[in-house]
Parts: structure tokens; sequence; C-alpha cells
């Protein structure tokens, strides 16, 4: 038996991208989803932050039980602890239970007709005389093989099967480690506003945040790809001037890793028989790592383009090529801008980074309030980097980076 199309990953890219498909009632495909983990969604390595008009793009109608906290702004603190506060009157995001996030949106592929197969690896794959792909599955103690016509790799960051396609992974140079501890009785903090802590004591390479879940509850990460990330977090808890205040008494009741990509998306994601969603093809967020939305609506777009080669019963790189096409023309220019603004921050110092804020706070807080977008940011990076009140900072910094 040849099947339609095989997942790799249950992850909310693969859902979206399968949704994509059978949403469509004209003609039901076998879609068969493997997923290594024994439950979706679990481990999690995510903040679980979304921004509302990340949910309405991907027209998704979150059910309140994935809810954990409402957000309504931001608190950025630089270096030195200048505070730039980015505040609106609703609701810009949601802190979510990301587990029961993945699980809800799996559901509504297994009630379409998708096949979900948990405790299941997929080992390996080949393409076949018969123009698809053979994948070796491993099923607890059973060892099978499955032919299928198409292949969506959701694997994440390890990107084995984007080698396998002899595409070109995510470069490792841009991931950065994390740690993530859910804490209780966290004191002083804002539950209706997340916070950001900048500077290459904090968290170098990135940056450390508390992301409240109620007054008393918070979730805290600190990433960096330069040097131990376990003494960052013990340095943010005990002896930032900020921070330490808010997390002396906590207590940590969870924790949790994982790997930030800020690298941007890889320039191919597709081949014959295979295409190639979410983190395993970098499409994440590189200012914040996030990839939920970006990933999301990518992987829609590649849910469309199988679709469309399931009905034209061609899936060669020939027609598969129409989702590298499709993404770069709507996402590839926010990736790029994201990207350089991950680059300027990898890599200015705390003195002029300070400089910046205090400058953003003072000329540009108002206009950032007004036209800020947690998932598309290049109009906020175009207002900033082509600001006459910052071209003093900007070339100061380039004078740094380059000389």
């Amino acid at each position: 038996m040849v099947i339609d199309i095989a997942c790799i990953g249950a992850g909310p890219s693969i859902s979206f991208a399968v949704l994509e498909i059978l949403k469509h009632e004209s003609q039901k495909y076998n879609i068969q989803i493997f997923e290594e983990h024994p439950q979706v969604g679990i481990p999690i390595q995510c903040a679980g932050l979304i921004s509302t008009t990340g949910f309405q793009r991907l027209k998704i109608r979150l059910p309140k039980e994935c809810i954990q906290n409402e957000i309504k702004g931001s608190r950025f603190f630089s270096p030195s602890g200048h505070e730039l506060f980015i505040k609106r009157p609703d609701i810009q995001a949601y802190v979510i239970d990301r587990a029961i996030f993945d699980q809800f949106l799996m559901d509504k592929v297994v009630d379409l007709g998708g096949k979900l197969f948990i405790n299941t690896r997929v080992q390996d794959l080949q393409r076949n005389s018969s123009n698809g792909m053979t994948l070796s599955i491993q099923d607890g103690r059973e060892k099978r093989t499955l032919e299928t016509r198409l292949v969506i790799d959701g694997e994440g960051v390890r990107a084995k099967f984007i080698r396998k396609m002899n595409l070109i992974p995510p470069s490792r140079h841009w991931n950065v480690p994390a740690l993530q501890h859910e804490f209780t009785h966290v004191r002083d903090i804002d539950p209706d506003h997340v916070e950001l802590y900048f500077g290459r004591r904090v968290s170098p390479g990135f940056f450390a945040y508390i992301i409240p879940k109620s007054e008393t509850t918070a979730r805290v990460c600190v990433a960096s790809n330069q040097g131990n990330i376990r003494a960052y977090m013990k340095n943010f808890i005990n002896k930032h001037a900020i921070a330490s205040e808010k997390l002396a008494n906590a207590r940590i009741e969870g924790t949790s890793g994982g790997i930030i990509m800020t690298g941007g998306p890889i320039k191919k994601t597709h081949s014959d028989n295979f295409l190639g969603v979410g983190d395993a093809v970098g499409h994440v967020k590189p200012t914040t790592g996030g990839g939920v939305v970006l990933g999301g609506l990518c992987a829609r777009i590649a849910g469309q383009t199988a679709l469309n080669a399931l009905e034209s019963n061609d899936t060669s790189a020939h027609v598969l090529y129409n989702y590298d096409k499709s993404w770069k023309k709507q996402y590839l220019r926010e990736f790029q801008l994201q990207k350089l603004v991950r680059f300027l921050l990898n890599n200015v110092p705390d003195k002029l980074l300070d400089a910046l804020f205090h400058t953003i706070d003072e000329n540009m807080r108002d206009e950032i309030q007004s036209i800020g977008d947690m998932d598309m940011q290049s109009a906020v990076i175009k207002r900033i980097l082509f600001s006459p009140k910052l071209s003093i900072l900007l070339v100061k910094l380039l004078s740094h980076l380059i000389f």
C-alpha cells in the first residue's frame, strides 16, 4: 500500500500543513503523522507567548483551556537597567500551554481524517523506483517500511532528513541553547507585561525573559551560545539588579530546555517528493526564536503546494518548487530584516545598546506602540534603522563591526 503523505513529527507546523490539505472535502487523502514521543506537545520547548494577530493570521480560534494569561505589552531592560516600556490598552498576546495547544491542533487533524502514530520514529527515508519515498519506521519493538508519494518533514532542529535530501540545514552557528524554569512565589511582577533583559552579562547572543502566568507565577528563560547557561540562569536569579528582586524567594516547579534558532530559513526547502517545514528549515523568527506563527504560515503554503501536487499526480521538485517560491515572496524579507536585527544585537557592545535604548525611548516609543507587530516586525525595524535620530548610533555600530 502506498499512502499519499507521510509526516515526520506532530508539531504545529505539521498540523497547519495537513489541515490545509484536509480542509478540502472534494477528495480525502491518506495522510499519516509519525511522532516519536508518547504524547503530542511533550517535551515543551517553547516560551508559549503567541500574539493575538498571529492567531488571526493562522485562522485559529484558540480554546480557552490553552490560555494561561493575557499580555498587553512588554518591558525591555537595557544592560544598565534602563526600562523601555511598550504598552497598549488591548490584549496583544496570550501565554499558552503549548502541550494543550499542540494536542488541540493535532486533534483537528485527526478529526478531519489524518492518522496519528505516537511512539513511532522515522529512522530513515529513501527515494524508491516508483517515484516516491520509502520510510523505515520503528514502532515500539516493531520495524516496518512504508511507501508514500510525498514526505512533509517537521522533525525540528536536528534536521536529519534535510541533510538526507541533500538540502543545506540551518546553520548551527546561529543556534542558542536555552534553559527555562517555571516559577511560583514570584513577587512584584506585572501580570499584563512580559519582561525582556539584554546584556552580555545577562544572556549573550540572545536575551533573558520573564513571562508572567499570573501575579505570582512566571516562566523564566536564559539563553546563550557563549557559555554555561546554568551559570547565567543562576546569576540572573540571584544577582541581576532587577530580576533578582522578583525571583529571590521564588520556587522552581518545572524545568525545560532546548535550542532557539535565530539564523532564519534555509535557501531551499523542497526536493523531489519532499517538503520541509518549521524548525527543520529555519522558519523561526530570528529576533525572538518564535516559530508558531511564521512557521505556521509557511507550513500552510506547504500544505497548499502538497495538495496541488497530489491533485496533479506530480510530486516532483518541479511542482514542489512553488512552495519555495510562495513563502519567499510573502515572508523572506521579513526573515531577512529580523536576522539583520539579530546580527546587530549579537554584536553591539552594551554601551551602545544602552544608548540605543535611551534614544528609542525618548524619540520612538510612541511610534513603536502604534505600529509594532510581534510577528511581522519589518515595519518597526525599518523605522528604527532609517530614523535620523538613530543615524549617529548606527554609524558607531557599523564602525565597531568593521574596525
